[in-house]
């Protein structure tokens, strides 16, 4: 495949984003295949203190991988992609894990990148095991992430091979994505934060720290327990998913979910 191998850098950057690990994972496989076909690749978490965009190496291919968050993704993370400095053919591609569907939501972002200079080489939506609904048993879930595994080999490969293309999109995606962008946006409003009622059990509570350290968006600090004062939640289920103790409840979210990372995967993802 090296012999043939069309994509113009000899190295990429994946810029991702996840909240329960599955788009960390997915984007570990990507990077696996890369790996494996001469292609170095580094794995940088989009995070809301760090302007990553402004570390972007056009020398490279960037990819750029989020979760589906209401057919769109966590305003914080579009608001990364939105940002994005302008380019002169540097080549991207992207891609979304999703429980259902995505409305073809990495095709409009690719749209935007087109715009703003890049070469957009490829779009792709994976799903992945849903995360608080209809979460499945593990069984179920292990099958949906080796038919996901299965599809990103496949889409690194064509992506190596220059067989890959950006979906197509139109108006109507096109206004779903604006009218989904406005929806997720209204998660931060003061009334959402409120809704989404996140506390600390405090019977349960063993002080850890954890949940303060792996919020993206820097929303929990620690008092006599977490206290969650940021009002910028994005309900990514980060803190719920990994708190050890299941001390970390909300109104809006059941309690049954779901985390993707096992103890050694958590510690490369967040820490």
């Amino acid at each position: 495949m090296t012999k043939k191998q069309l994509m113009k850098s000899k190295s990429a950057d994946i810029y991702f984003f996840t909240g329960t690990g599955n788009t960390y994972l997915a984007a570990k496989k990507m990077a696996e295949v890369f790996e494996q076909n001469a292609i170095p690749t580094r794995l940088i978490g989009i995070n809301i203190d760090k302007n990553n965009f402004l570390e972007i190496d056009h020398t490279k291919t960037i990819g750029i991988a989020f979760p589906i968050a209401c057919w769109n993704t966590y305003p914080f993370v579009r608001r990364f992609i939105q940002n994005m400095p302008q380019a002169f053919g540097t080549e991207i591609f992207v891609f979304s894990t999703m429980g259902d569907s995505s409305l073809k939501t990495a095709a409009n972002f690719g749209s935007i990148l087109k715009d703003k200079g890049y070469s957009v080489i490829g779009t792709k939506g994976f799903k992945m095991p849903n995360n608080w609904i209809l979460v499945q048993n593990d069984e179920k879930n292990n099958l949906k992430k080796e038919k996901a595994f299965r599809k990103i080999s496949t889409f690194a490969a064509e992506l190596i091979n220059g067989t890959a293309k950006p979906e197509s999109t139109n108006i109507f995606l096109k206004l779903c994505f604006a009218f989904t962008s406005f929806i997720t946006n209204l998660i931060e409003s003061s009334f959402s934060q409120k809704l989404i009622g996140l506390k600390a059990v405090e019977e349960k509570c063993t002080k850890c720290g954890l949940c303060v350290s792996i919020c993206p968006v820097k929303n929990i600090s620690m008092k006599a327990y977490p206290v969650f004062d940021g009002n910028k939640c994005q309900l990514c289920l980060r803190c719920i998913s990994y708190c050890p103790e299941k001390a970390i409840v909300s109104r809006v979210v059941g309690k049954k979910h779901y985390k993707a990372l096992n103890d050694t995967e958590q510690k490369q993802c967040f820490l």
